[in-house]
């Protein structure tokens, strides 16, 4: 079975909510990979910038998307969860003031709920909505840099992997909001 939109979900096509999504993660990741200083402190704020930013794009596009769309619980949930991961991080970095167990605790939380949250939903929609496998392989990379950050001991590769994560991310997102822009739909057959 495949997914056809109707004229009318076609003029909301839902191509622009990845591409948006994109523009944090590509920025807090082109930050990482060019600044020196890999620090607990670092990673702390550019987690707190990615997971308020995703948040607000997220937020944003579920409200522009109808109330019947898949896609409005599932961009509900992670800017939930993207806006406590970063709203922690920043009040950690002001409170305490970093540290490497904060920082894997913060991001791997992070990686971890919203890897699975987008997972499970991608599966659970793989029949439904045209971001569906999109929605997988984000969900399977984000658990892996949960299981990364599991295996990491200094403060340089921690902050390193999730600028790595994050440019893979933004790379990916760009590319499948901009198929789905130019994608036309495929058309069901008569005999599914």
């Amino acid at each position: 079975m495949t997914f056809e939109p109707s004229p009318a979900s076609r003029a909301r096509s839902p191509w622009l909510a990845p591409v948006l999504r994109a523009v944090p993660a590509l920025a807090v990741g082109l930050i990482i990979t060019f600044t020196a200083d890999h620090s607990p402190t670092l990673g702390l704020t550019m987690l707190g910038a990615f997971g308020l930013a995703t948040a607000l794009v997220l937020l944003a596009a579920s409200l522009r998307t109808p109330a019947i769309e898949p896609t409005r619980a599932l961009h509900r949930g992670l800017a939930i969860i993207a806006g406590i991961a970063g709203a922690l991080a920043l009040v950690v970095l002001a409170t305490v003031g970093g540290g490497l167990p904060l920082l894997l605790l913060l991001v791997g939380g992070y990686a971890v709920l919203a890897g699975a949250l987008e997972l499970v939903w991608g599966i659970r929609h793989r029949d439904r909505s045209p971001i569906a496998r999109d929605a997988v392989v984000i969900g399977v990379g984000t658990l892996a840099l949960a299981i990364v950050l599991a295996l990491v001991g200094d403060p340089v590769s921690a902050v390193g992997f999730f600028g790595a994560y994050a440019v893979v991310l933004g790379v990916f997102l760009l590319i499948a909001g901009l198929s789905l822009k130019w994608t036309p739909p495929v058309k069901e057959s008569p005999a599914s």
